[in-house]
């Protein structure tokens, strides 16, 4: 990557290791984070890991087969299904979410008889009844914690003083600074980005058939954005950018059914006509939507990851590399690593409409560019595939059990 220390492309898988990868959220789910995690499961089973997927049942599939609740998961997040599923029925898991409290307790219990390498977790309740039955436990997270959660920073580090702790995978250098910082040990910490699926680009029509598909107009310029639309994601960046241009389409894609009314008022309120929401769809089809833009836009604005905190190098990003477009994106620290202006993208300050329209701009108007930043892009992204983060999580966790073996 030019500029950039890129991740090697690592293609020889390590030994296989035994994985109990325990979470507390609710499968299929539009949440993101849930897609991350079944990718980067389903990527450390295929690289041979054994990995059992702890998730807590809910209420609705009480009476649904394991293979076909297994079956509806790999079909939602297009995997393959290289791990065993073992929901627990402790609490039905409903909107109450009651089960976030008995999942967090128990899970680590059976664990704890599993015989397992090593319990990864990105939830602090697992991690803290896990670390103080002494089991090995890898802690991962995207949010520099010390800053944006501090009790549960706080947790994170008691976790680490107890016997067995292996270690914490960030997805940022950003997020890795900023708690070693805080002072937890920076020899235990990795950032190992996310990233994208190949899988999810096949069969990819090209723009033109992309677009006739999705019945938007061959001749005007669009741009894309895909995640969600909540408040603290920067939609409203997106908005100010359309009022900036109003002969650009600016193409929204994802958010629930409330939040897509709410962007819709305030799309009328402001009287822009140059912007289409389509709410959520299947992810096998947003690549789609990714060939039909002419411009790919991260909401060029700070307040998600500055104001909120919430949002750090989110996922988007790699699927943006692989979609081999020009990428529009605002100049913050969390994305450096990844995103390099001028050679994998074009950024703009952040929270300055007239200059990110401008920048968007001489990306639909400067062909040269908008291609050489768009194949930089797309080469950049065979860095950061699902199966090279899971060779490189794999080799942490080696790395890390060596470590607490030749401490003891």
């Amino acid at each position: 990557m030019p500029g950039q220390a890129a991740p090697p492309i690592i293609e020889e898988p390590p030994v296989s290791l035994k994985i109990a990868y325990i979470s507390d959220e609710r499968y299929p789910s539009v949440h993101t984070d849930t897609q991350q995690v079944m990718k980067t499961i389903d990527a450390l089973g295929a690289l041979g890991a054994r990995v059992d997927f702890i998730q807590p049942r809910m209420a609705k599939h009480l009476l649904k087969p394991p293979a076909q609740r297994k079956a509806d998961i790999c079909r939602y997040y297009n995997i393959t299904g290289n791990f065993e599923l073992r929901d627990i029925l402790f609490w039905p898991a409903s909107d109450l979410r009651a089960e976030k409290f008995f999942h967090g307790i128990l899970s680590p219990l059976k664990t704890f008889f599993g015989n397992y390498d090593a319990v990864y977790t990105r939830n602090i309740l697992p991690l803290v009844t896990a670390s103080r039955l002494h089991q090995p436990v890898l802690f991962e997270t995207y949010r520099p914690l010390c800053r944006t959660n501090p009790s549960a920073f706080r947790a994170l580090r008691r976790a680490a003083q107890h016997r067995g702790f292996l270690g914490v995978s960030t997805h940022s250098e950003y997020a890795r600074e900023a708690m070693s910082e805080a002072g937890l040990p920076r020899d235990i910490i990795r950032a190992i980005p996310n990233g994208y699926d190949p899988a999810d680009f096949q069969h990819l029509p090209p723009q033109a058939d992309a677009r006739r598909e999705l019945d938007l107009p061959a001749d005007q310029h669009i741009a894309v954005y895909t995640g969600h639309i909540r408040p603290d994601k920067g939609i409203h960046a997106l908005l100010d950018l359309a009022a900036e241009l109003p002969e650009v389409l600016m193409l929204i894609v994802g958010g629930s059914p409330s939040d897509v009314e709410r962007v819709r008022s305030d799309v009328r309120a402001r009287n822009l006509d140059n912007i289409r929401l389509e709410g959520h769809v299947p992810m096998q089809r947003v690549a789609h939507y990714l060939s039909a833009a002419d411009v790919l836009v991260l909401p060029p604005t700070a307040k998600p990851l500055m104001g909120v905190g919430h949002t750090v190098l989110p996922i988007k990003t790699f699927t943006y590399l692989a979609a081999g477009k020009p990428i529009l994106a605002p100049d913050l620290p969390d994305t450096k690593g990844v995103l390099a202006h001028d050679q994998n993208c074009w950024m703009v300050p952040p929270d300055v409409p007239a200059v990110a329209a401008q920048g968007l701009t001489q990306l639909l108007h400067n062909p040269a560019l908008a291609q050489r930043l768009a194949q930089q892009a797309r080469d950049d992204a065979q860095h950061f595939s699902w199966e090279g983060r899971a060779t490189r999580l794999l080799q942490f966790i080696e790395e890390r059990i060596q470590a607490v073996r030749d401490a003891r």
